[in-house]
């Protein structure tokens, strides 16, 4: 369990800052409208949908932001009949079950675009190869419902990796799970059904369709490089792993591997409890375990207690791979009526076995710092906060919970923990100001690398009413302005600005 930066790697603080379940830019209720001059990325490597040629603007219609329980990714729609490409990993056996899911799309969420509102879809496999990292499915309105029918579609044109050797081609994807944007290069190895090429991805791109110069999909990403080969003596070494079109178009006729599961078959406690997010997605409380119907969330409080229980942990991930159960069911509850909407089956447990949740977050703060001195942030404010009853008492549960432990272990103030202050309403840490410290993070010691909790923590105070708007814009294009600060921090840094335009 690493430290996680409230709305980049909390699924829980992006639910509170961006409001899943609706566009980025729906915090009170209605759509924002992009500004009326470009601050946007043109020069870090992802560009603008409307900086690209006519063929890559008409092929980035079909281009969609996918969320789930689990991550947000990209995919694309490949028939007008409503079939969706993405990857095995995006949208796969770990995610979705046979029966099919609930997830939520996001269409033209870009520059140019003002802000859409998210659908909720339900997705029913159609087509899983793991070798190939990919993955179809058949959209529909909702269970049971009619076939939905997406305004634009982008074409496959069956090419093997070899043939594309050499070939110009543009990736389109949502990248860090933010804006659409777009990078392209030239294919320059492949091997067997796999191809790679200069085009530049981050995390987010994973589903991302390939397209060559004609607005054809030629293949779908993946990978990214890692992070020995990334860096060269001149630069970064920009390359992308995918899959290419035709061994794609072989597998759409395939069916489905029998490693998807359906959650209606019997299952041990334990695939469930490792599984538990197929559960989720799919809206399936109960589990079949010994032939009875159980409860996942009761499953998962079993395997927590397990974890908060032992005494021989060798490593931080170690420690981080038990208490897994413990962090997905933080995914699985939520008790506030107000809440941000979100495509999965969230529940509400009965107050007391909400009371038991709240012991379990303070014993995973407690064992977390008896490993490394850290505190596990997430679990002590958003997964307490989320067992009240409204969004405004969690706010106040979650300050109270988190001044608590920060008071007994007291922690360095630093971006990221100011950005959990922040979130809930907390005005000072010590002798220090948070709205000071943020403001003011330019005296704080290379606050380049802490760039997203910066970003996050001024998010944070403009929708609690610490900052006022102009203020808090002034602030995120200063950050995005800085050469200093990384690529991936002003991705997120370009979502606020999108949001709070």
């Amino acid at each position: 369990m690493t430290q996680a930066r409230p709305s980049r790697t909390s699924l829980l603080a992006a639910a509170w800052l961006l409001g899943v379940g609706a566009c980025a830019g729906d915090l009170d209720g209605s759509a924002a409208a992009p500004p009326n001059d470009n601050v946007y990325s043109t020069t870090f490597g992802f560009r603008d949908i409307d900086d690209a040629p006519a063929a890559v603007q008409i092929a980035a219609k079909a281009v969609v932001r996918i969320r789930t329980a689990s991550q947000t990714a990209t995919a694309c729609f490949i028939s007008g009949a409503g079939i969706l490409l993405t990857n095995s990993h995006v949208l796969g056996p770990d995610v979705c079950p046979r029966e099919g899911c609930y997830v939520e799309l996001t269409l033209m969420h870009q520059f140019g675009e003002p802000g859409q509102p998210s659908q909720v879809l339900f997705a029913v496999p159609q087509a899983v190869d793991v070798g190939l990292d990919m993955a179809t499915a058949q959209m529909y309105w909702h269970e049971d419902g009619l076939i939905f029918e997406p305004p634009e579609y982008v074409e496959l044109d069956a090419r093997d990796p070899v043939s594309l050797l050499g070939a110009h081609v543009t990736v389109i994807g949502h990248p860090e799970g933010c804006l659409k944007k777009w990078t392209d290069g030239v294919v320059y190895d492949a091997t067997g059904e796999w191809f790679r090429s200069t085009a530049y991805i981050l995390p987010g791109d994973s589903g991302a369709p390939v397209i060559d110069d004609a607005g054809k999909l030629v293949g779908l990403v993946h990978r990214g490089p890692s992070v020995n080969d990334l860096y060269t003596e001149v630069g970064a070494s920009e390359y992308s792993v995918g899959t290419a079109s035709t061994p794609i178009w072989a597998a759409l006729s395939a069916p489905l591997p029998p490693f998807v599961i359906s959650v209606a078959d019997s299952a041990t406690a334990d695939d469930v409890v490792a599984r538990n997010l197929v559960y989720l997605n799919a809206r399936a409380p109960y589990a079949i375990v010994d032939a009875t119907a159980t409860p996942v969330l009761s499953l998962l409080a079993v395997a927590c207690d397990a974890a908060l229980t032992r005494q021989n942990f060798v490593s931080p991930d170690d420690l981080a791979r038990a208490l897994k159960p413990c962090v997905d069911a933080m995914i699985w509850m939520d008790c506030r009526h107000d809440a941000p909407t979100v495509p999965y089956g969230v529940v509400c447990p009965p107050p007391i076995e909400g009371m038991a949740w709240t012991a379990r977050f303070q014993a995973m703060n407690q064992v977390w710092q008896e490993m490394n001195g850290q505190l596990a942030l997430d679990a002590i404010s958003f997964g307490v906060a989320q067992l009240s009853t409204s969004v405004a008492l969690g706010r106040l549960a979650g300050a109270e919970s988190l001044q608590q432990a920060i008071g007994e272990a007291q922690p360095m103030l630093d971006f990221s923990l100011a950005s959990y202050l922040a979130a809930f309403a907390v005005q000072a840490y010590g002798d220090s100001d948070i709205v000071d410290y943020v403001t003011d993070y330019g005296r704080v010691l290379h606050y380049e690398r802490q760039a997203a909790n910066v970003a996050a923590a001024v998010g944070w105070l403009y929708v609690v009413g610490m900052l006022t708007r102009p203020t808090a814009l002034t602030l995120l294009a200063q950050l995005r302005e800085d050469p200093t600060v990384a690529i991936g921090a002003k991705l997120y840094i370009e979502e606020l600005q999108y949001a709070f335009e």
